[in-house]
């Protein structure tokens, strides 16, 4: 059972996490996202209210704006939190292994022989933070692990474009 325990912990220990800016990045994200259907049920539901529309009652109204009230509090302060403590990647000469999810966790395994190319982004919020969405691309599918500091996504994407040049040869 100890053993288990120890492979574990060495498991968990290859992975590495965001920056925590990210946790804020995705807030700040998410709140925009989430606030836009949260104000148009508010504004409708009191616009019901006021004009006395047969075709929203209050109470329907009301439902639907506690509703998504609910949705983006969970959205904006419990699912960043939730995300960073599950995001981990390890990049390896031969592979890059990324985990993530929220309710499912996923492990992915990325061959280097099978990486086409890499790519930085940087997005308003994530420039704000001072981070970069780092994407790795393959014939299959994109990956991407957002949330480096802007040095360390450079740093990363010279040494995975250097690490699968070397694989090819």
């Amino acid at each position: 059972m100890e053993s288990n325990q120890e492979e574990v912990k060495r498991n968990e220990e290859r992975f590495r996490q965001l920056h925590p800016d990210w946790i804020a990045a995705s807030r700040l994200g998410s709140a925009y996202f989430y606030a836009l259907p949260l104000l148009i049920a508010a504004a409708l539901t009191i616009l019901g209210s006021v004009f006395d529309w047969d075709w929203l009652p209050l109470w329907i109204g009301s439902l639907i704006t506690l509703g998504l009230a609910l949705l983006f509090v969970f959205a904006v302060f419990r699912v960043p939190v939730m995300l960073y403590n599950r995001f981990g990647f390890a990049i390896f000469e031969e592979e890059i292994e990324i985990r993530k999810g929220l309710f499912l966790i996923s492990e992915t395994l990325i061959p280097m022989t099978k990486v086409q190319h890499v790519e930085l982004e940087h997005g308003p919020i994530l420039r704000k933070y001072g981070l970069a969405e780092l994407k790795i691309v393959t014939a299959a599918t994109t990956h991407s692990i957002a949330g480096l500091k802007s040095e360390e996504a450079e740093k990363f994407k010279r040494m995975i474009g250097e690490l699968a040049r070397r694989t090819e040869e």
